[in-house]
């Protein structure tokens, strides 16, 4: 597959300014990541499913565990220097990690008067280059949550106490309303309407397909997480999770479609001209100068041509 896309597609050129082909860097690998995590949720969700229909096996009975042997002694094992004694034998040793610290600190205190430590820079690029990975994808960061969306549908990520199963989760989704908390937790995660558009001076309330939404919980990173998927019922940029939530700037969004979220008449298109900028980057014949020397080459032969007979040339034909 990904040599398919290699080969005829764009998919995987970088953006330049100017260019209206490829993706900007770094977002295909993103449209493919977050398809993959669309499926894989999925699939958890059926394995949880059969999970619990699996009859349970009976409880082992309990065994009295057997006290270990004494360690015998090694033989062989060399004795004792001569000179050895209790307080020489109980002397603390120096940590391995004193040279270490000592270089460390000559080289802070070698630095210039006002200039960071090159460790101390990299460490600095590192968590930034790692804070902006782990940034929502045209979402944000809540007090209690994070969510991401694609012009399609939104996705919630809350992360609730070690130890939480499924069944300690009430998660209802309606079509203007969610609702997500623990039981027995004083407030909830979530309880709140979906955003409101009020961009061209009339309220929209945005709405989802409660049927194609669902949700579950994982664990990433060793922090159990509950994740909404929500599907949009109209196509839209959310300025928020859900209404009275902290809100971005949806002018800044990246606004790049998967080709694959449109019809197949317009995949079609896609397509062609895709294969079409391949071929003039070739110096190939592209789609419709193929097929109209189909057309020649059949009509080169048939009955009543001048050129019958002879070797096929499309240069001795004027197609202007």
């Amino acid at each position: 597959m990904f040599s398919f896309l290699y080969r005829k597609t764009d998919y995987f050129h970088v953006m330049q300014p100017g260019d209206k082909i490829g993706f900007k860097a770094g977002v295909a690998k993103l449209i493919l990541q977050r398809s993959f995590e669309k499926f894989e949720r999925q699939a958890a969700i059926v394995a949880a499913d059969k999970e619990r229909a699996a009859p349970k096996p009976a409880a082992a009975a309990d065994v009295e565990p057997k006290a270990a042997p004494p360690k015998a002694e090694l033989k062989g094992a060399p004795p004792p220097p001569p000179d050895a004694s209790p307080a020489a034998a109980s002397a603390p040793v120096a940590p391995a990690s004193a040279p270490a610290t000592k270089t460390a600190a000559a080289a802070t205190a070698a630095a210039p008067d006002g200039a960071v430590p090159v460790s101390d820079a990299a460490d600095a690029k590192s968590a930034l280059a790692a804070e902006k990975a782990a940034a929502p994808y045209n979402g944000g960061q809540c007090a209690n949550f994070s969510w991401e969306q694609t012009l399609s549908d939104v996705t919630i990520h809350a992360p609730v106490p070690v130890g939480t199963k499924a069944r300690d989760i009430v998660c209802t989704i309606g079509r203007s309303h969610l609702v997500l908390k623990l039981k027995n937790a004083p407030q909830p995660i979530v309880d709140a309407d979906y955003p409101c558009d009020a961009r061209n001076g009339s309220e929209v309330w945005e709405r989802v397909k409660a049927v194609d939404c669902y949700w579950n919980l994982s664990t990433s990173s060793g922090q159990p997480t509950v994740s909404v998927y929500l599907e949009k019922e109209r196509e839209s940029w959310w300025k928020s999770a859900v209404h009275g939530a902290e809100e971005i700037d949806t002018t800044k969004v990246d606004s790049t479609r998967d080709m694959y979220d449109y019809d197949d008449e317009t995949q079609g298109a896609i397509r062609k001209i895709m294969f079409d900028q391949h071929q003039k980057r070739m110096g190939q014949s592209t789609s419709d100068e193929l097929k109209n020397e189909e057309m020649l080459r059949e009509a080169w032969n048939a009955e009543g041509s001048p050129f019958k007979g002879q070797p096929f040339d499309p240069s001795r034909v004027n197609m202007k």
